[in-house]
């Protein structure tokens, strides 16, 4: 009698039929509770003693045709638009791709693109022969050349500061060329993020300010059907897509999937029973405390790893009369913050303290930053009483007569709001008085353009050198206090090499933390379970979501 876990079976064909990795195969495994040890004799006879042959096990686990993906999404959605939109999701990676793409490991790689070289004076990327947007339109490198430009343009670009190197853009035959005056290796970091995906420029033109709420006319494998912001996103299987040439890809060419359904789960408390009664088949973040259930749920994979984001508290360097243009003051607030105590009461582990810009997986992270921001709240009382804020009667501090209160605004999140209560009660205990308005996106984001008197935000995104100077360069106050953290950005984006993007990546972060220009509080671990009726289904550290090109259902 077959006594081996339920899934065992499924996850040796697949590794003898050379559709997983070693890695893979073992990383799986110990999610079935079995150690490399149990595991290595099952491979070695072909097929945990309940598989017939090698061949049986990779008939079984052949990708099927057909079905509808469901997939939970811990945010309401933004409209789908590579050139600008508060933030990307998930149908980014279903909907467009990139010349460009970061495996798993971080290195870029082939997408649009079949070639790519760099130098002294720019990037230079080889369009691929006889692709075409998904109205069939072909993809032209003067195509992706006026992508280039609304992408850098800052009339029009999200990320526009992080292509002021790039003096040119040109097509020259088949070939894409960003010309740049001085080295530019940090591109690299830029130009395989989602807001440098390649959508047909005149259909972002013609839709206007209506862009990404219906068909979006991109270059990705699933055509977008229906748009719902705070509900659901539906996109199609592309019939038309012409394969992929990806590394890491398994599936060269057509999706397998049916159709793709990306469900808001707004609500944290809802995303575990979501996933457990079968109305989704993948949940992104369900709340700590749901973690370890759906571990021990033998139906669902739970797959868990630093995010590419951070949780800080911003204060307004401007506004002087509260002391923020005082680094002593900075250093203060961040000194009250117990960050630790946040990580282990409100995430119950499952994130991690910063006291940095970046998070502490980062490939080039500076361990250096962590002699800065540390927990010491008598310190912080001794920095304020410096700075001349000293506690009254009431115990919140005072300074000619000026209280040290002020309110902060959070975009609203369950487990964020928490953090924000604590941080609140912390910040009381050194005499400074915070007030939380944890308010909609609606609400939120018009605020934070306007350069609020306090603000507290995560960002997400996969290139953290460049999103830690973007929030400094436009939601702080601009003070020649400044000047070290930008000329230290200037080396990280003149950068000729990889070792020299590590050498500078480290000198930003510690002058960041120094500086303290917005204050760091946590990196949480983004949380991703799935059913065992998904495969393929594969999220990784380097990219903020999944790819939907090898996925496959097993009752399709």
């Amino acid at each position: 009698m077959d006594r081996s876990p339920d899934g065992l079976q499924e996850v040796v064909g697949e590794y003898v039929s050379q559709k997983i990795s070693r890695r893979e195969l073992l990383k799986r495994a110990g999610v079935l509770g079995l150690t490399a040890a149990a595991v290595g004799p099952l491979v070695a006879t072909g097929a945990a003693g309940a598989t017939t042959s090698r061949t049986k096990a990779a008939a079984a686990n052949a990708p099927k045709k057909g079905g509808t993906f469901r997939e939970g999404y811990d945010r309401v959605f933004t409209p789908p638009n590579p050139v600008a939109n508060a933030w990307a999701d998930p149908d980014y990676n279903a909907l467009f791709e990139a010349l460009v793409m970061r495996n798993p490991q971080g290195q870029i790689v082939p997408m649009m693109a079949d070639k790519f070289t760099s130098g002294s004076h720019g990037w230079t990327f080889h369009l691929r022969q006889g692709l075409h947007f998904q109205s069939g339109a072909p993809v032209t490198p003067a195509a992706v050349v006026r992508d280039f430009n609304l992408f850098r343009s800052p009339k029009t670009g999200q990320n526009g500061p992080f292509w002021i190197p790039v003096t040119n853009v040109y097509a020259q035959g088949q070939n894409v060329v960003c010309a740049t005056k001085k080295p530019f290796q940090a591109f690299q970091e830029t130009v395989t993020t989602e807001y440098s995906y390649i959508m047909d420029p005149d259909t972002w033109k013609s839709q206007g300010s209506s862009y990404g709420t219906k068909a979006t006319n991109g270059t990705g494998p699933f055509i977008m059907t229906s748009f719902a912001p705070s509900e659901r996103v539906v996109a199609k299987r592309w019939e038309g897509y012409p394969g992929s040439i990806v590394p890491f890809f398994q599936n060269k060419g057509k999706a397998h999937l049916d159709a793709i359904e990306w469900v808001s789960i707004a609500d944290a408390s809802s995303r575990a029973p979501q996933i457990e009664t079968g109305l989704v088949d993948a949940i992104k973040n369900p709340p700590p405390q749901d973690v370890l259930t759906l571990r021990d749920n033998p139906d669902i994979v739970v797959l868990e790893y630093q995010e590419l984001s951070n949780f800080f508290l911003s204060v307004n360097m401007g506004a002087n009369n509260l002391g923020f243009n005082d680094l002593r003051v900075r250093q203060a607030i961040s000194h009250a913050i117990d960050r630790e105590a946040i990580v282990k009461s409100i995430f119950l582990g499952h994130a991690v303290a910063t006291y940095g810009p970046v998070m502490t997986k980062y490939k080039w992270y500076n361990p250096a930053v962590e002699q800065y921001n540390q927990f010491n709240l008598a310190l912080a009382e001794h920095l304020l009483d410096e700075a001349g804020w000293k506690k009254g009667s009431s115990g919140i501090r005072t300074k000619n007569g000026k209280p040290l209160s002020f309110k902060t605004v959070n975009l609203t999140d369950e487990t964020q709001n928490q953090v924000m209560q604590a941080i609140s009660q912390m910040l009381a205990n050194a005499g400074v008085q915070m007030q939380v308005e944890s308010l909609a996106q609606a609400a939120f984001y018009p605020l934070l353009s306007q350069k609020p008197l306090s603000y507290a935000f995560k960002w997400l995104w996969s290139s953290p050198i460049d999103v830690a100077v973007l929030f400094v360069e436009f939601y702080q106050y601009q003070s020649k206090v400044l000047n070290p953290l930008y000329a230290s950005y200037a080396a990280w984006q003149q950068a000729s090499s990889v070792a020299q993007l590590k050498s500078t990546a480290y000198q930003f972060q510690e002058i960041f933390a120094k500086l303290i220009p917005i204050i760091p509080i946590y990196t949480q671990n983004t949380i991703w379970a799935h059913t065992n009726n998904v495969v393929g289904w594969q999220p990784n550290q380097a990219n903020l979501y999944p790819f939907y090109n090898d996925v496959w259902l097993r009752n399709a």
